[in-house]
């Protein structure tokens, strides 16, 4: 009580709304009158919260605690309100701050253009002077191969100056997502919006006559094919007919499946795309693509057929790429042997398809692998593509790697009989759900099948096996070195195409 009494007379004696203060004598002759009055205070207030509550003053209490509880969210509420703008506030002046000290500038931009534009002139004399000397009644063999040489020298100048152009275009393509969107439409001479358009795939400094492109007579059956090499890189160039609408559509599809790449890259499962470009003069598109001679899975079961372990690496892989394109929403359409890549037989990859078709369009080939349809039953019958489809074809491919050349039989849809094949119980469950069950199956669930989780260390090592396959590489090796003259048979599935 006396702790009540004291808290009563420092309220009294430190109250601030008291315009004259007390003095040390006033409140030494209060100081009983004040305590007396604590006691009188506290006493009636104990009395009051003894005595029961009626359901008036009940209801009148839990009125009033409600509304003070109403009151006290509501002001958490602006509080964090408040807090959120300020935060943001703090965020827009940090922005402000560093978009004053970022300006776009397109100098460098501008600098590399100029000097590939000197460049290419240069080369395009050296490609002259060449003609003329091999076309002279009395060729100078040494200055024929000095000039050679500096054509070479040239080339790989101006192409590292295009991957110095794509950097300072992604550049500005990061200040137009943050500070400048309207940059693109106050410079459109720069072509800044046909680099984000295409998602950093197409570039206007690339051209044919450029390039030391050989043309693939064997191989252009669909397109025309072109190999040449890069930076001591072989590429293989994929022509591409196009017209005004198609042109449009073509860079739209390329664009979509270089961004998905691009995210994950080498993990992504896909065949990388390098460049895109337009021919000036003819009504052509060219794709820039890394060449893997003999090894898609065509060439590859025909001549050093993957054992069971190294199929089901190369598989995953795919269900990686099929995943990654699913993800993205966009459907493969053309899955076949021929746009499966086995790199070094280990590691699996899907190749592109041909932008210039729609998903329908590319669905409705007629592929095969052996006399086994690897266009699915739905599909057949007019449904959409999908990825299920996809996964369909998948399927046929998994199954014609396990089974080698055991011949297929199919039911009265075309759909392969697996039951009759001695296949491991894994693979067999995999390929009923890719085949028959496949409407609840996705590319990701394909990834985390029973059969793709391989024991961990490394598998026996079978000298004899490696010894075939290094005599094999370096059979491969000496065609490489024999390309120039391109006089190797080949078959129609020799490269990589869709």
């Amino acid at each position: 009580m006396r702790y009540f009494m004291l808290l009563f007379f420092i309220n009294e004696a430190f109250d601030l709304s008291v315009e004259e203060s007390l003095t040390s004598e006033d409140t030494i002759d209060n100081i009983d009158e004040i305590l007396e009055k604590a006691e009188s205070s506290v006493c009636k207030e104990l009395e009051i919260s003894l005595i029961e509550q009626g359901d008036a003053d009940k209801e009148i209490i839990l009125s009033t605690y409600s509304q003070v509880l109403q009151k006290i969210h509501s002001e958490e509420r602006l509080i964090a309100a408040v807090q959120s703008k300020y935060k943001h506030s703090i965020e827009f002046k940090k922005q402000v701050m560093e978009s004053l000290n970022k300006s776009p500038n397109l100098d460098h931009l501008l600098s590399v253009k100029k000097t590939l534009k000197n460049l290419k002139a240069r080369l395009r004399w050296k490609l002259v002077e060449k003609n003329n000397l091999e076309e002279s009644d009395d060729p100078d063999g040494s200055e024929i191969e000095k000039i050679k040489q500096e054509i070479t020298q040239l080339r790989n100048s101006v192409f590292q100056e295009i991957y110095r152009e794509r950097e300072e275009y992604e550049k500005l393509n990061n200040l137009v997502q943050k500070w400048f969107p309207e940059l693109p439409l106050l410079h459109p001479e720069i072509g800044l919006l046909k680099y984000m358009n295409s998602g950093g795939l197409l570039t206007m400094s690339l051209e044919r006559d450029l390039l030391d492109a050989e043309p693939m007579k064997e191989l252009s059956t669909k397109r025309p094919l072109l190999r040449s090499e890069v930076n001591g890189q072989v590429i293989l160039l994929k022509g591409y007919s196009v017209d005004v609408d198609t042109e449009a559509r073509v860079v739209q599809r390329a664009a979509a499946y270089h961004r998905v790449w691009r995210e994950a890259k080498e993990e992504s499962g896909l065949l990388p795309l390098m460049f895109l470009f337009l021919c000036k003069s003819d009504p052509m598109a060219y794709l820039m693509v890394p060449y893997y001679p003999r090894a898609h899975l065509s060439a590859i079961q025909a001549s050093m057929p993957l054992t069971s372990e190294e199929a089901l690496k190369v598989m995953k892989g795919v269900a990686q790429g099929l995943h990654t394109l699913h993800k993205a929403d966009i459907i493969h359409g053309s899955l076949h042997q021929n746009n499966v890549f086995a790199l070094n037989r280990e590691q699996g990859i899907v190749g592109d398809f041909d932008f210039t078709k729609s998903v329908s369009q590319r669905a409705s080939v007629n592929m095969k692998v052996g006399d086994l349809s690897l266009v699915s039953p739905e599909v057949k019958m007019g449904k959409p593509a999908s990825p299920s489809s996809d996964l369909y074809a998948y399927g046929c491919i998994l199954l014609w790697l396990s089974v080698q050349n055991q011949e297929f039989e199919t039911n009265e849809e075309g759909i392969p009989k697996v039951d009759q094949f001695l296949l491991g119980d894994n693979v067999k469950s995999l390929l009923c759900s890719l085949i028959y069950r496949r409407s609840s199956m996705t590319a990701e669930q394909v990834l985390n099948a029973e059969c793709f989780l391989l024991p961990k260390g490394k598998s026996t090592p079978n000298p004899e096996k490696d010894t075939e396959y290094a005599q094999y590489k370096e059979e491969e090796e000496l065609k490489l070195e024999n390309l120039d003259k391109h006089k190797e048979k080949t078959r129609s599935g020799e490269a990589n195409f869709d």
